[in-house]
């Protein structure tokens, strides 16, 4: 036997904003909501919603009928509490849900700032297994560090790696530094500093045999010939031709256009790199050493180098 009830007969205040919606509240939504922890209270808005009261906290939820019929409903209320009582765990204080991204809180950190972290993150923190830095303390503690080596951090990186600043030096020197150099003081000036950085370098191309063993080798050095011979470890008998070099002004923007270069080669010509295994013995080195049948895109990634006018001049 039914016992359908219309909607309007013993039905509890509920907030202005919520209207009730004529119609019947049947039996079997009455009985689905029971079983997943609420009582069925009105049909609200139009017919295809319902206003759930929670058994845990008595608050009000307002959820679709698919919502109940077919999933677990959640209370809000419940759900922002225990987000709250997790921060608190983290050693945050839990100011409310993203308004754009759903899987993300906002978060006051102990120092003042507005944290924005995943709620999977402060799960992490509060069971000890993540920490989380307040990007404004920790960029402010970065200026004060590049200060006292003589830096001023004047933007974002210009290639969007956020690994990485623009920072002028007091000689007025501007170049990108790693986050992680800076933080271990390795960010010599490449306008007038004395180390490898500032000096003159060279970007390479050789090709290497050695018994069976044909490759080619990309790199930089201010020495090419130096570190053929005694840094990379090559057997005396290993036949090496120098194909392409070019000069470059600093070590510093040597280094930054090689980097570029193998990770662009990594990500568009993956079948091209020769596992280190491959060269084990022959060369110390455990990447950058490429298929000669890359050879062609080398030198056109060289000559466009070359071509740039932050690029350097060219020799055989």
């Amino acid at each position: 036997m039914t016992t359908n009830t219309a909607v309007g007969q013993n039905c509890p205040a509920l907030a202005p904003e919520l209207t009730i919606h004529p119609g019947l509240l049947h039996d079997h939504w009455r009985q689905m909501a029971q079983l997943k922890g609420f009582d069925l209270v009105a049909r609200v808005r139009d017919r295809y919603h319902l206003a759930l009261r929670c058994r845990s906290c008595g608050q009000i939820s307002v959820v679709r009928l698919f919502v109940l019929m077919s999933t677990r409903p959640i209370c809000r209320h419940c759900l922002e509490t225990a987000r709250a009582a997790q921060a608190k765990s983290a050693g945050l204080t839990y100011l409310g849900p993203d308004p754009v991204a759903t899987p993300y809180g906002l978060y006051r950190a102990p120092c003042g700032h507005v944290l924005r972290r995943q709620f999977e993150f402060i799960d992490r923190m509060a069971a000890g297994l993540a920490d989380a830095r307040c990007e404004t303390c920790f960029a402010a503690k970065e200026r004060r560090k590049a200060a006292r080596l003589g830096w001023t951090r004047i933007a974002p990186d210009p290639q969007g790696n956020a690994n990485y600043h623009l920072y002028r030096h007091r000689c007025g020197h501007v170049q990108r530094i790693a986050r992680a150099n800076l933080n271990w003081g390795q960010c010599d000036c490449a306008g007038c500093g004395q180390s490898w950085t500032a000096k003159p370098s060279q970007i390479y191309l050789v090709e290497i045999r050695h018994g069976p063993l044909h490759l080619l080798k990309l790199g930089y050095s201010a020495n090419p010939q130096k570190r053929f011979r005694h840094q990379l470890g090559l057997p005396k008998e290993a036949r090496i031709t120098l194909l392409r070099r070019l000069r470059i002004a600093t070590g510093h923007a040597a280094c930054v256009l090689e980097k570029a270069l193998h990770a662009r080669l990594s990500r568009d010509h993956p079948g091209s790199l020769v596992p280190p295994e491959v060269y084990r013995g022959v060369l110390n080195v455990v990447s950058e050493v490429y298929r000669t049948d890359l050879a062609p895109v080398l030198h056109r990634c060289l000559d466009e180098i070359a071509a740039k006018p932050t690029g350097g001049s060219g020799s055989p």
